[in-house]
Order: C-alpha cells, then sequence, then structure tokens
C-alpha cells in the first residue's frame, strides 16, 4: 500500500546549520584574513611598515606617501585546500582548487612644492571564503531525525530514523569579500607621514550542504518505518555589503628604522541571504516522499570591532627586516537588526547571539616577522616570513591555533617593472558538529596559496 507520509519540518532547526545568524559566522567575516600583496605576504603578512606601494592603501595607507612614480599594481592567487576530516572512526582527505582575482590598483603621486602627496584607487579581494568539507561513517548516536507516518489502520505516528545509520556529508563554500578603495597620502614632515582609505566593500558567499543517511544494517524494517534513506540538500546565497574607513601613519625613527600604526575603524555589513532546501524519503519498497520547500529570504547586519596594526622595520644596506602585531576584540562584534525591517522574533535570536558572542570569544594578538635580502649586483630579491593567528575563541586548543609560513621571490624585469612570487603555507584544526551528525568532525586543514603580482612605475 502506498504510504501517505508527513515529513517532520526539520529545515526549521537546521537553519542554525548553515553560515547564517550564529556567533562563529558573525567572527568568520574577518577572521584570518589575509589582504594581497605578494611582497608583503612573503614577508608575513603585515605590511604595516613594509607596503610602500599600491598595496599600502590596504595594509597602512601612509605608505602611499613613499612612492615617487605612478604605479600599476596587479595579482592573481590560487589555493590548494586539503582538509583531512575524521568522523565515526574514518578519515577522508579530501582537496579543493580555487583561483582569484586579488587587486588591480593605480597610485599617483601629486605634483608637490615639496613633501609628498598620493593618491590611489582600486580593486582588491581580501579575504577568502573558500572551503570545503566531506566525510561519511556509520554513526551510533542519536540525532533525533523521526517522521509522522500513516500505518496499515490509518493511524499516523511518530517514528524514529536517527542512529545506527551509515551518514555522508560535503560542505562546500566558495566566495569571499572585496573591496573598492580609495586612499591618500601626505608627508607632513621629513620622518612623518599620514594616510587614510575608504573601502566599498561586497562580496558573496555560495554555501551547499549534503547529507545522507542510509540504513546500511537494515535496522529499520518494519512497515510503516521501513526506512532506507534520507537525504537533505540546504543552499545559502549570502551577499555583503559595508564600508570602512583606515587611518594610518609611519614615523622614520632614524636613517634605518621606521615605525607604523594603522587603524581601521568598525564596520558595519549588511547580509542579505537567500536560502533554498530539498529532502527526499526512500523506504524499503522503493517508495519516495521528495520535498522542496519554498525559498527564504532573510536580511541582518553584523558590526565588525576596531583593528589595531603596528610593526617595526629595519632597513640596513641590503636586508629589511620588519615585525609586526595586529590586535582585535572579536567579544566586540555583534548582529544588529537593520533599521529599515520591521522587528520580529528571529531578530530576537539573532540579537541573543550577542551574549555568545561576548560569553565565547576574545581578544586576539597575531604575530608576524618578515624580512627580505636584496643580492648585491642583481635584480633579484629573497623573502620569507612567519605569522601566528590564535583562536578566537575562548578556552581554544591551541591546536586551532593558525601557523603560516611564507617565502618567496622578487624579480626587477626592467627599471620601471617588479614581479613578485610568493608561496605561502598555512595549517589548524577545527572541530565541527551540526544536528545531523552527532558526534562532531575533527578537520585538520591545509592551505597552500601561490601569489603572483607585478608591479610597473612611469
Amino acid at each position: 500500500m502506498k504510504k501517505a507520509l508527513m515529513i517532520l519540518l526539520i529545515i526549521l532547526l537546521s537553519f542554525s546549520l548553515a553560515p547564517s545568524q550564529s556567533a562563529y559566522e558573525a567572527i568568520h567575516i574577518r577572521q584570518d584574513e589575509i589582504g594581497f600583496g605578494s611582497r608583503t605576504v612573503a614577508m608575513g603578512g603585515n605590511g604595516v611598515v613594509s607596503a610602500t606601494d599600491y598595496t599600502a592603501i590596504y595594509w597602512n595607507p601612509a605608505g602611499l606617501a613613499s612612492l615617487k612614480k605612478t604605479q600599476i599594481s596587479t595579482e592573481l592567487s590560487h589555493l590548494r585546500f586539503n582538509n583531512n576530516a575524521s568522523f565515526a572512526g574514518n578519515s577522508y582527505d579530501m582537496q579543493s582548487s580555487f583561483t582569484r582575482f586579488r587587486h588591480f590598483g593605480l597610485a599617483i603621486p601629486m605634483p608637490t612644492s615639496r613633501g609628498s602627496l598620493v593618491l590611489a584607487l582600486g580593486y582588491n579581494f581580501v579575504k577568502d571564503f573558500d572551503d570545503y568539507l566531506y566525510f561519511e561513517g556509520f554513526n551510533t548516536r542519536s540525532n533525533g531525525i523521526e517522521f509522522e507516518l500513516e500505518d496499515a489502520n490509518g493511524n499516523y505516528q511518530w517514528y524514529n530514523f536517527d542512529q545506527n545509520i551509515q551518514q555522508t556529508e560535503e560542505v562546500i563554500t566558495e566566495g569571499g569579500l572585496h573591496q573598492w578603495s580609495f586612499g591618500g597620502a601626505i608627508a607632513l614632515s621629513p620622518s612623518f607621514d599620514v594616510g587614510a582609505t575608504l573601502n566599498f566593500w561586497s562580496g558573496r558567499e555560495d554555501y551547499q550542504l549534503n547529507y545522507e543517511q542510509v540504513d546500511s544494517e537494515n535496522l529499520y524494517n518494519t512497515f510503516p518505518a521501513d526506512y532506507y534513506s534520507y537525504s537533505i540538500h540546504h543552499g545559502l546565497i549570502s551577499n555583503y555589503k559595508a564600508f570602512s574607513l583606515k587611518l594610518g601613519s609611519m614615523f622614520r625613527l632614524n636613517r634605518t628604522t621606521r615605525f607604523g600604526l594603522a587603524v581601521e575603524f568598525p564596520t558595519t555589513f549588511t547580509i542579505t541571504e537567500d536560502y533554498t532546501s530539498s529532502d527526499e524519503l526512500v523506504f524499503d519498497d522503493g517508495y519516495v516522499d521528495a520535498l522542496e520547500y519554498e525559498p527564504s529570504t532573510w536580511e541582518y547586519q553584523v558590526k565588525t570591532p576596531f583593528r589595531f596594526d603596528t610593526g617595526i622595520g629595519l632597513d640596513l644596506e641590503n636586508i629589511d627586516l620588519t615585525a609586526g602585531i595586529s590586535y582585535q576584540d572579536w567579544s566586540q562584534t555583534r548582529f544588529q537588526k537593520p533599521e529599515n525591517v520591521p522587528y520580529d522574533a528571529d531578530y530576537q535570536d539573532l540579537l541573543n547571539e550577542n551574549k555568545t558572542l561576548q560569553r565565547d570569544y576574545r581578544e586576539t594578538v597575531n604575530y608576524y616577522l618578515g624580512g627580505e635580502l636584496a643580492f648585491p649586483n642583481s635584480n633579484l630579491y629573497l623573502r620569507a616570513g612567519y605569522a601566528y593567528f590564535p583562536s578566537p575563541l575562548k578556552n581554544a586548543s591551541s591546536e586551532m591555533d593558525k601557523q603560516i609560513y611564507s617565502a618567496g621571490l622578487g624579480f626587477r624585469l626592467s627599471y620601471n617593472t617588479f614581479l613578485d612570487l610568493t608561496y605561502r603555507r598555512s595549517s589548524w584544526s577545527r572541530e565541527s558538529e551540526d544536528i545531523y551528525t552527532p558526534g562532531g568532525t575533527l578537520e585538520k586543514i591545509t592551505e597552500n596559496r601561490i601569489f603572483l603580482g607585478v608591479r610597473y612605475n612611469f
């Protein structure tokens, strides 16, 4: 007999699984932002004193004042993402690749009677959302999934399909944040430069989750709950809009030593999400019940905290050494309701996540070290760097901290043309769990990136 059934609207519970409306997802908007600039990335990734070309528009706009010629700068990057995921005693090593156009910009020194005035503008891709996770395994723990089914007598009851099942999950995320940037710098004295950058942000994050559970041991074999499999697909497209202001300064303490400081003011991102979902329940006799839920749209805001960057550089005859730190208090991240959107209970749930942000997240200080060696009587530069990013989560294991190693080469192809090639490797661990796969997954992630940049002065 054909089964009439009503599937539990698990979609309402699983909405929190998608990349929205949780404290973690508010943090991830700006967490581990890479920025751009092959030379700076090779030297550890903090350009507050090392960026003295167009890329200073992002790191420390005061560095623009060092430019003496008009410059065009552009760059590409390639990411090889590796995720070794352990779940229910199984380990899966998966890879994915992403290639990005990183930036294109123009910096123009303006005529001045003395000192320096430089203006710059350009497009910059500064934050990747690219991620990939796949795992499968036999799970004995309950995920709470159940369905209301009609039995042979026409009565409806709830029947579990929740444990001792083979589970498979795949999560794919692509996209990132980019800026249209307008900046400028001025030399207030021979030893003191200041600058400012106004950024207009936009971005897109495309999230896909595919989950399936199968009665691989044929334990669910009694009518009407003679299940074979249940699968779910969630899709979420998030669009980001914001503008931000960064101020910077550069001090030349003496002929060889310089000190930089940059401050980025809190930034409010307006996020619009388009959500889709479908599921399919299959029984042992081949009967299939498939549902596609109505798409929904959701808009909210996230306010990110101040960011402070500082660094010191030592410029010797053929060696440039830099060290820097960046500071952010992630516990000050906040969800907000857009002013033009009417209030409802969903927004109260969203605002309640601010308590989690304040309780579970902390201040972090990222550390950077870098150096550049110019080979005498040649057009070759050798660079290397190291960075350490602590997890913003309180009481996090040290394995969740990100360590970054970088190295690169610079070539002066002609009097006006420079080519920069950089390799960057980062690694860390992550623990993830959702309502479908209780017990969680341990992920060991490695990112290998290559940056290729070109600068032309005229």
